[in-house]
């Protein structure tokens, strides 16, 4: 008898031990079986993170951002150099890590503020019309790794042929914030404004019509400037 009771037992505690160890149901082992892991790596045909969401803020240290330059609609000069500059609120800038074998690797995280500690960029694409771009194509790419200055970020534009400014033609300017390893920064509630901004530029000369005579004038750009 006590031979059974022991051999119930060990019966029950192997059992226990296997659904135990078993991966529960729409958890982060089973939603990535089969599937390539992203391992700190970024993986073009996709992949499956099992990196948890990590420390979300509260509602009153909400990332927001908004670009102050190029102003929204201005015209610029072709291949002329110029400055975008992002003003953010409430994200604890210089906090980058390495996206080649670091990326989605670590939890978003908050400093001691209860800010999210992350960076930004600042990325440009050339837009036609009305078209969604395509978020693989893009003129301009640059990581904002370092610490704001009194909430300012600032970097200047070369395009991807290592050329100042960019050639002719309507872009779209957008700021993207990440957490320290290239997350999207991951808010409190969902009814709020967006923590990213955009804005649109157009590089060289424009026909515009002089409401006084009729005629038709061009107009060029001039650094960044908008044209009243």
């Amino acid at each position: 008898m006590k031979f059974v009771l022991i051999y119930v037992i060990v019966l029950l505690a192997l059992l226990a031990n296997e659904v135990l160890s078993k991966p529960i149901k729409g958890g982060q082992e089973d939603i990535c079986k089969g599937l390539t892991p992203t391992n700190g790596k970024q993986i073009p045909e996709g992949s499956c993170s099992t990196t948890i969401q990590g420390i979300i803020p509260s509602s009153d240290k909400m990332t927001s951002s908004f670009i102050i330059s190029p102003e929204n609609e201005s015209v610029l000069i072709p291949n002329t150099a110029f400055n975008v500059e992002v003003v953010i609120n409430n994200l604890a800038t210089g906090a980058f890590s390495d996206p080649k074998n670091q990326y989605y690797t670590e939890p978003q995280t908050v400093d001691g503020s209860g800010i999210v500690k992350g960076h930004s960029h600042v990325t440009i694409q050339k837009i036609d019309g009305l078209n969604p771009p395509n978020a693989k194509n893009f003129e301009f790419f640059e990581g904002l790794n370092q610490k704001a200055a009194a909430g300012h970020l600032v970097t200047k534009v070369i395009d991807k042929n290592g050329k100042p400014g960019l050639p002719a033609g309507k872009y779209r300017i957008c700021a993207m914030s990440s957490s320290f390893t290239h997350q999207p920064l991951l808010m409190p509630i969902a009814k709020r404004g967006a923590q990213d901004d955009c804005i649109r530029i157009t590089v060289g000369t424009i026909i515009i019509n002089d409401n006084l005579d009729g005629k038709k004038k061009e107009k060029g750009g001039k650094g960044g400037k908008k044209e009243h």
